[in-house]
């Protein structure tokens, strides 16, 4: 997980709050990265449906999805 970032216990997580945390905020669809990693970690996941992260996947999100430069 990239210095400086905490995530809280018990909290839930979206894609979109996780790209912003990650520094993806000028993207014209916010959370797009972090949905792309996701869809590729779970190909058998229902589509069309939100996802609502736990603090175990956000933290897997964040060690595996690149820092916006």
């Amino acid at each position: 997980m990239p210095a400086g970032i905490r995530l809280r216990t018990g909290e839930t997580y979206t894609p979109k709050q996780l790209a912003r945390l990650l520094g993806y905020t000028e993207e014209s669809r916010p959370g797009k990265v972090v949905r792309d990693y996701l869809r590729a970690k779970n190909p058998k996941r229902t589509k069309y449906q939100p996802w609502v992260l736990t603090e175990a996947q956000a933290a897997d999100v964040l060690a595996n999805v690149p820092m916006k430069h």
